[in-house]
């Protein structure tokens, strides 16, 4: 398997202030992984940030 077959699943609802930290973590280990949040419905800024920080929502 190499990097590019990792998925990383992050189920979140309303955590826009550690949402992008999550994120970024992810990014680190490895860097080619693709990073998928899975917004339950937030009524906050969540999902917003999940893709400004490169995640698919």
């Amino acid at each position: 398997m190499n990097s590019s077959d990792i998925a990383a699943i992050i189920p979140c609802c309303n955590k826009a202030l550690t949402i992008a930290k999550v994120i970024d973590d992810f990014h680190r280990e490895p860097p080619e992984a693709t990073v998928y949040a899975y917004d339950n419905n937030s009524t906050d800024s969540t999902a917003q940030i999940a893709r400004e920080h490169g995640a698919s929502v």
